[in-house]
């Protein structure tokens, strides 16, 4: 269940040891903002700090309330989600990230291993859980018992997420989503947009949203579209100007996946 806090509706409550502070950077590609997590009863944990925001930062200290921070962890290096993670742990505690997260943000931290542990107080474990493909240095955060999962912009709370080709793969984004379904988490917390309650059925979207994609791409390259531009106005249609730049950086992952298949097929001949 989620309620409102606080003016301006910035802070939610996501169920025990769960508030969302939304960031002020409305957006085509952040939706109403993006979603800082403070988790956990203390030591808490705070989940992508989001942009470099003052005002941001202090509704983010005010759900903290003086209560001592075990870890600032990143899902990945974007700027909605990690330009303000220096100030962020030096304000509260260490860093924690992927280590191509923390190379990428230039900042002093401790990486995470696949599937390590954290415990932000009251009963509560944070798994860090490697999931590139929007990005190669993704990571999501299963949260136990609840089984909550934090998906960053893996998975949105609507909408598509950008693969952001060369970086993004799309087979990585299939088999990140494969893994997370493994898991068996019971509802999704974003990095933008409202939460998931049908967790599994989200995820099992977006794997056939991908695969849709991939075979509208595959009929537009056989029409005789070759640009991005071409494949674009194909695949997309009328797409808002807005969204020009991160459906052209998609459509090079739905190519560069096309031919992984492709050369993939002709080793097995």
């Amino acid at each position: 269940m989620t309620s409102d806090l606080g003016s301006g509706k910035h802070v939610s409550r996501h169920g025990p040891g769960i508030t969302a502070v939304r960031a002020d950077n409305p957006g085509p590609l952040t939706l109403t903002g993006t979603q800082t997590y403070v988790i956990g009863t203390g030591p808490l944990i705070v989940l992508d700090p989001g942009p470099r925001d003052e005002a941001h930062l202090g509704r983010v200290d005010d759900v903290i309330a003086g209560r001592p921070v075990a870890a600032v962890c990143l899902t990945h290096a974007h700027g909605d989600h990690a330009a303000s993670a220096a100030d962020a742990a030096a304000r509260w505690g260490e860093l924690r990230a992927s280590s191509a997260t923390l190379d990428r943000v230039g900042s002093a931290g401790r990486a995470l291993a696949d599937d390590e542990a954290m415990e932000p107080g009251g009963g509560f474990r944070l798994r860090a859980i490697p999931t590139p493909g929007h990005s190669a240095d993704h990571l999501c955060y299963l949260l136990e018992p609840s089984r909550a999962l934090f998906t960053g912009d893996l998975v949105l709370g609507e909408g598509s997420t950008m693969i952001a080709y060369p970086d993004g793969s799309v087979r990585a984004y299939l088999a990140s989503l494969a893994r997370l379904a493994a898991l068996r988490p019971e509802r999704l917390l974003p990095g933008h947009g409202p939460p998931v309650e049908d967790a599994l059925g989200r995820l099992e979207e977006c794997s056939a949203h991908r695969l849709r994609r991939v075979a509208s791409v595959r009929r537009a390259l056989a029409a005789g579209a070759r640009t991005p531009e071409r494949i674009r106005a194909a695949v997309y249609g009328d797409l808002p100007a807005s969204h020009h730049a991160a459906a052209d950086l998609t459509i090079r992952a739905y190519l560069a996946f096309l031919g992984e298949t492709s050369s993939s097929i002709s080793r097995r001949r």
